[in-house]
């Protein structure tokens, strides 16, 4: 049985033993390939960063591609049933969509090679669910790949701070000098980590051991002050709340109504600043910093940008950091030509996909997972998995408000989201029998 949810499709009962440490072997490797990354600690003072997106790290593809090769040859083999229900119409047709707008891009090439890891990320996703033998079991593993990355991160704080630590060196964004990140390639990366091993510290002291979970949830919480990433620490109280309000709602319309109304409130009161001038004027009077640290001037820009070519975008991540944008950026032009992404998930979807992608996406990220939920009428969800899922998802919609989470490439979130879509499907198909 994988997380409480359909039994795998093996000849005996139990797992072999053999297969158990593959398995959790797997389950590993994965998990701190995309938390540290084939190159953990990158260097910021490096000037390489200031030139235009090129074709990215050829050994870190190779390593993409080997893992997911590995992954998807061991589901096909063991759980192949429980992989097809994982692929829904709504997912097939976003990346349908992903993939005739790369296509169509000023930029085909890279839009299409990074698609193409994107769909990776979901298919490793499928794989993470399905491996552990039970629920117990991923909560263990996720409690030992939790406090390697964590142990990682102090080490490198202790150690390397010049790689761990941002330094007035930093070619961009130096004015962040102090803020720790550890093996992250950033401040609000490692702050947004550190929230989902806090939720994952939860489900572990539930699930399998409360000292290793509470050791977790410490460690995290100390390590998120350090990196002083406001939106991740305004958010872990908030995203907590509303996986409790969301799940104990007792009627399916008003579940609904407040997965919407989080949707709508996470973007207007960011993206409707610049959108809406009376929003612009509560919040200047509320907030010490309306702009949300320059970010108003990247959502004009990009909500204008996406204007110019509203049904099919700029081709996906093919937009961000191209030659055209960088090259040919003049210190008189916004500087958001220069910004790495829209700082917004739903914004910077729209002017890769457009909006027709935009809606697809919605439809996958938002409205299935809720679907699922509903689905629970005889409570039959496991309550501690459940949580976790819905805890990830909703701090990875919050946050896309401010940074750019939903099908965020390699982004830990936004894989930990997935795994939360994909979870709450398995146990959708678990309680209906398929």
């Amino acid at each position: 049985m994988t997380l409480a949810l359909p039994r795998y499709e093996t000849s005996a009962g139990a797992l072999a033993r053999g297969e158990y440490l593959v398995r959790s072997a797997l389950f590993l490797v994965c998990f701190l390939l995309i938390t540290l990354t084939p190159s953990p600690f990158p260097n910021l003072g490096d000037p390489q960063l200031l030139e235009p997106v090129g074709d990215g790290s050829l050994f870190g593809q190779l390593v993409m591609v080997a893992l997911t090769g590995v992954l998807s040859l061991f589901v096909v083999a063991r759980a192949p049933r429980l992989a097809r229900q994982a692929v829904t119409p709504a997912l097939v047709i976003l990346f349908c969509w992903i993939t005739l707008t790369a296509a169509l891009s000023p930029h085909p090439d890279l839009a299409l090679r990074r698609s193409v890891l994107a769909m990776f990320t979901v298919a490793n996703a499928i794989a993470f669910v399905l491996l552990p033998e039970g629920r117990r079991h991923f909560a263990w593993l996720l409690a030992i790949g939790t406090l390697i990355v964590l142990a990682t991160c102090y080490a490198g704080v202790l150690l390397f701070p010049q790689v761990s630590i941002h330094q007035a060196t930093d070619v961009i964004e130096y004015s962040l000098a102090g803020a720790w990140r550890g093996a992250f390639g950033h401040k609000n990366g490692a702050g947004a980590s550190m929230v989902v091993f806090i939720f994952i510290g939860i489900f572990v002291a539930r699930a399998a051991s409360r000292p290793a979970g509470l050791t977790i949830i410490a460690a995290s919480a100390v390590f998120l002050v350090f990196t002083m990433s406001k939106s991740p620490m305004g958010l872990l109280p908030i995203a907590a709340a509303l996986a409790y309000l969301l799940l104990n709602a007792r009627r399916p319309a008003a579940k609904w109504a407040l997965l919407v109304a989080i949707v709508l409130v996470v973007n207007l009161l960011t993206i409707g600043t610049v959108a809406f001038e009376p929003v612009h004027a509560l919040l200047t009077g509320i907030l010490p910093d309306s702009s949300f640290t320059g970010r108003d001037e990247i959502w004009q820009f990009a909500i204008d940008r996406t204007l110019d070519r509203p049904v099919t975008g700029f081709g996906f991540q093919a937009f961000w950091g191209s030659p055209e944008m960088v090259l040919d950026w003049k210190p008189d032009e916004t500087w958001a030509m220069r910004a790495s992404d829209a700082h917004n998930a739903y914004v910077n979807l729209s002017v890769m996909i457009g909006l027709v992608g935009l809606a697809l996406a919605l439809v996958w990220i938002v409205a299935q997972p809720l679907a699922d939920l509903i689905a629970d009428r005889r409570k039959a969800f496991d309550p501690a998995l459940t949580m976790l899922f819905a805890q990830l998802w909703m701090l990875g919609l919050c946050l896309s408000g401010t940074e750019s989470v939903l099908l965020g490439g390699g982004d830990f979130l936004w894989f930990m989201m997935v795994v939360s879509i994909i979870g709450l499907r398995m146990q959708r198909c678990s309680q209906l029998g398929q």
